[in-house]
């Protein structure tokens, strides 16, 4: 997949027009019927994107990305898209809509089909709107196609519903909204080997700048190292009981790995809440709660569910 940060002419393409944050099952829908009909018509498939979301620069809401930049490309690069524009917000935020279609889609970039979602808005001041794309499309002779919402339960998949979904701690349904487990892969930094003295040793990682935050607590977890799986459980938070502050991830992988993995990338996958972060009194005490924490996980069979 060829990665653009500015626009440019490519060959005769159609296009997914959107943030794409977390790239969910309602993303999903809108990028794979892009590569469906891009095949069927002998089109080069795109996806229109921006590197950090536009409400987020704009200051309507705070950061709290579902995913990073490079897992946003792996995942686009899998589901066959062979070119990508992710730009910066600011290079079109104040075109008008209908120069947005007609000199960047068209003109510019070479686009002979749009996807989108329902709730799609784009221009200058949001301006536009699917409706209002779908119209400029026809009156230009190319074809606009936009999808319905995609629901789970009574409500529709969003981006901002899954944020919600892993604030509160309900990382199953957020896991079925994002087709995927919520997943963090950053550096293994050393902690203080709190763990190793009560026979339960950790990997620990920082949670990356303009993340989502999990609801503090402990979670079964798969890691993944040098491309093998292993079980595991992991602490989101802070780690009162060692007298912690900053947001961390650390985790135990059942079972014995060994292997020096300090500055190894790993990546951590969340796949249920088990309960609330907690200060206890001692080490031991957490280490008999962790142990506890466990074999509760193993009863649950949720490793299987994966």
């Amino acid at each position: 997949m060829q990665i653009y940060n500015t626009i440019q002419q490519i060959s005769p393409c159609c296009a997914a027009l959107g943030c794409f944050d977390g790239i969910h099952i309602g993303h999903q829908r809108i990028i794979n019927s892009m590569c469906s009909y891009a095949k069927e018509n002998a089109l080069d498939s795109a996806v229109f994107t921006f590197d950090v979301s536009p409400a987020a620069l704009l200051g309507k809401t705070p950061r709290r990305s579902l995913l990073s930049h490079d897992d946003k490309m792996n995942i686009l690069r899998d589901s066959g898209v062979e070119h990508c524009f992710s730009v910066d917000f600011s290079s079109v935020r104040n075109i008008a809509p209908e120069d947005f279609v007609k000199a960047v889609l068209i003109d510019k970039i070479g686009v002979k089909a749009v996807f989108c979602g329902f709730n799609y808005h784009f221009g200058r001041n949001a301006e536009g709107t699917s409706d209002i794309l779908t119209e400029l499309c026809r009156k230009h002779g190319i074809k606009a196609f936009v999808s319905s919402p995609v629901c789970y339960g009574d409500k529709a998949v969003s981006s901002g519903r899954i944020r919600d979904l892993i604030e509160q701690g309900d990382i199953l349904t957020a896991n079925r909204l994002l087709g995927k487990p919520f997943s963090v892969e950053q550096v293994i930094t050393e902690g203080r080997h709190n763990g190793r003295t009560v026979g339960i040793p950790t990997i620990n990682q920082n949670l990356p700048e303009g993340f989502v935050t999990p609801r503090f607590g402990v979670y079964a977890s798969f890691v993944y190292i040098d491309g093998r799986r292993y079980e595991s459980i992991t602490n989101v938070g802070v780690r009162p009981t060692v007298g912690g502050v900053n947001k961390n991830i650390e985790t135990h992988i059942l079972g014995r790995f060994y292997g020096e993995m300090y500055g190894k990338r790993v990546r951590t996958q969340l796949l249920d809440f088990v309960r609330d972060e907690k200060k206890f009194d001692s080490l031991e005490e957490l280490s008999d709660q962790i142990k506890a924490d466990i074999a509760h996980i193993k009863e649950s069979s949720v490793y299987n569910k994966y």
